[in-house]
């Protein structure tokens, strides 16, 4: 087993598992697990109240606690899958009837992010085709003396907002972040020494492009050897000793393990989002650079995506990507009209991750690209 090992194996050597929950999160929670890498039987999903849920998911039968109380032992390994806002009423639910023995699998999960990432790295050898991480590179490779990596520049932000909640997890680790604030054209409230309004921008556009205002700014104002993107809440996985390395190794770009989605990642937008704003994406791609669409169909029927806006690459192809990716938003901003709630008026944000996938997706062959852990901060 590759990621998670530790728990892999307990999943395994259990003698009854129960999946707490029967929404999408989990939907995607038994589509993973039943996957041929894991086979892992299932006796159930547990609900609080069989009113408004399904029957069974994918086969597996719907039970609250008291009709799950004749099939299941207290003992029993039960996984919550939730979204992480119904955590915590959910494991006070599960202690109060005397269930102890819990895995947290909600979406933003870090162990939830490493159990699918095993699912695609099979499935990546299995059609004869690379996964390579991060760690298993710069371990394995021959690289030059570190100090020649004081030659080569590394600029990886992390994008932060005025409106972030607080943290209370200590984040020194991550050190070597260069905290840049987005949006600032839209308030005066100041956060970070580093802004996104100044210099050549787009930082009114925060609203509908998130992250992607930091990125604007970062390609036309940042002239690093490696260039990275994270978030206040979402952090690579990576020492200052492995950015170190990495600076003077063969790795082209580094990206978060993919997402697993069951239903298909076209389904998936269609069904969270408005699939107009999907539909004229694809337009845009078939105008401004056909010879993507392909890639862009592949990506739509698979059950892979890079989410997030995460990546660390080299300068020249940041400067490729970026030359690529904003017309089309810009072509996308300017088709998708309607009235939108605050978070569907996130939808810039949302189609770039698509289109993140749909590049790497189309260059794969031609860079090395690896995958690293990153970090979710959950409080």
């Amino acid at each position: 087993m590759y990621y998670a090992d530790d728990v892999v194996k307990k999943l395994k050597k259990s003698g009854q598992i129960a999946i707490f929950g029967a929404g999408i999160m989990a939907r995607e929670v038994v589509a993973c697990l039943q996957e041929e890498l894991y086979q892992i039987h299932i006796e159930c999903c547990m609900v609080s109240d069989l009113k408004g849920n399904p029957e069974n998911v994918l086969g597996i039968p719907v039970l609250d606690f008291a009709g799950a109380e004749p099939i299941l032992h207290k003992d029993t390994l039960i996984l919550i899958a939730a979204v992480d806002k119904h955590l915590v009423s959910m494991q006070e639910s599960l202690s109060q009837h005397g269930y102890f023995n819990v895995i947290s699998l909600t979406y933003e999960k870090d162990l939830w992010s490493l159990i699918r990432g095993n699912v695609y790295r099979e499935s990546r050898l299995k059609q004869g085709q690379p996964y390579l991480t991060l760690e298993e590179e710069l371990q394995t490779s021959v690289l030059p003396s570190i100090t020649e990596a004081q030659k080569k520049t590394a600029g990886i932000y992390s994008v932060r907002c005025h409106v972030d909640r607080k943290i209370q997890e200590d984040m020194a680790q991550y050190s070597w972040e260069i905290p840049i604030q987005a949006g600032a054209a839209l308030t005066e409230e100041r956060i970070c020494r580093l802004c996104d309004n100044c210099g050549e921008n787009i930082s009114h556009k925060n609203r509908q492009y998130c992250e992607l205002t930091a990125l604007y700014w970062i390609w036309k104002n940042d002239t690093s050897d490696y260039v990275g993107l994270g978030h206040y809440r979402r952090h690579f996985e990576i020492t200052e000793n492995l950015l170190e390395k990495l600076k003077v190794s063969d790795i082209d770009v580094v990206l978060t393990i993919p997402a697993y989605v069951f239903d298909g990642v076209g389904n998936v937008y269609r069904r969270d989002h408005i699939w107009e704003d999907w539909l004229i994406m694809m337009g845009a791609i078939r105008k401004l650079f056909p010879e993507y669409t392909q890639a862009a169909k592949e990506l739509e029927a698979g059950k892979f995506y890079y989410a997030y806006n995460m990546f660390i690459m080299r300068r020249e192809i940041l400067e490729d990507y970026c030359a690529w990716l904003f017309p089309i938003l810009f072509y996308c901003e300017e088709q998708c009209a309607g009235d939108r709630d605050a978070y569907q008026g996130r939808h810039i944000g949302f189609l770039a991750e698509r289109l993140m996938s749909i590049y790497f997706l189309y260059h794969e062959r031609e860079y090395k690209i690896v995958h690293a852990r990153k970090h979710f901060v959950e409080k």
